[in-house]
C-alpha cells in the first residue's frame, strides 16, 4: 500500500476551511453560554463541541470570552476593517462605526440570531460586556486607522490637509465615543428587558453619540 503525500488545500478553499471552523467555535461559545453561566464553561467544553484541538481554538481566539463575542485578532489588521467599513458604509461614519462594533467581523456561515444572543447572554452577565469593550479597547488600533481612511475617502472636505487635526485624531475620538455609545446603549437595552432587535440598539447607540454634539460647541 502506497502512503501518498496529501495534496495541499488550494488557499480558497483552505480560507473557507478555517471561516467554518471559526463559525463553529463562536457558535459553540454562544450555546454553552446560553445553557449556564458562562463562568463555567471552559475551552475544552468548547472545543469537543466542534470538535478541535486545543492549539485549534487558540489560533483563532484568544479567549473563550473572545471566541463569545467573535473577537478576533483581526481586529489589529487594518485593511480587513476597512473592507467590512466599505461594505457597511451608508452614509454616515459614525453610524458605520456603530454597526461594526456591533456585528464585529462577521465570521463565514454565522447562523442568524448569534448577534441577538451574544446581547442576551450579555444582559445576564453585565461582566462579559464590559470585558467585551475593553477587548475592543485593545484591538481599536486596526480599527482607527481603517476609520482614518474611511474619513479620508468618503469625507474628504473634513479631513482637508492643511486642518489642524488630523483623520487619525478624529478616527480615534470617533471610535472612542462609538464604543462608549454602544456601551450606554446595551445597558439601557439590558434593564429594558432585552426585547429589542440589535438593529434598534444599534440605532439607540448612534443617536446616544449624536446627542453630545450640542455640547460640543
Amino acid at each position: 500500500m502506497h502512503n501518498f503525500p496529501a495534496v495541499p488545500a488550494p488557499d480558497g478553499l483552505r480560507e473557507q476551511k478555517k471561516a467554518r471552523t471559526r463559525s463553529e467555535l463562536e457558535r459553540a461559545a454562544v450555546s454553552l453560554a446560553l445553557e449556564r453561566d458562562f463562568d463555567d464553561v471552559t475551552v475544552d467544553e468548547i472545543c469537543s463541541r466542534v470538535p478541535v484541538s486545543h492549539r485549534t481554538f487558540f489560533n483563532y481566539f484568544d479567549s473563550k470570552e473572545d471566541a463569545l463575542f467573535g473577537i478576533r485578532r483581526a481586529w489589529g489588521d487594518a485593511d480587513l476593517v476597512a473592507d467590512q467599513l466599505d461594505a457597511t458604509y451608508g452614509g454616515s461614519v459614525l453610524s458605520t462605526v456603530i454597526d461594526t462594533l456591533f456585528r464585529a467581523l462577521p465570521a463565514a456561515n454565522s447562523e442568524p440570531g448569534l448577534h441577538e444572543s451574544r446581547l442576551l447572554i450579555a444582559s445576564r452577565h453585565p461582566g462579559l460586556l464590559g470585558t467585551r469593550m475593553r477587548r475592543l479597547d485593545d484591538l481599536r488600533v486596526g480599527l482607527v486607522s481603517a476609520v482614518a481612511g474611511l474619513i479620508e475617502r468618503e469625507r474628504p472636505e473634513v479631513a482637508a490637509p492643511d486642518s489642524s487635526v488630523t483623520a487619525e485624531a478624529m478616527a480615534e475620538l470617533l471610535v472612542v465615543a462609538a464604543i462608549g455609545a454602544v456601551r450606554v446603549a446595551v445597558r439601557e437595552w439590558a434593564d429594558a428587558g432585552a426585547t429589542a432587535d440589535i438593529a434598534s440598539v444599534a440605532a439607540r447607540a448612534t443617536a446616544i453619540a449624536r446627542s453630545v454634539a450640542p455640547l460640543l460647541d
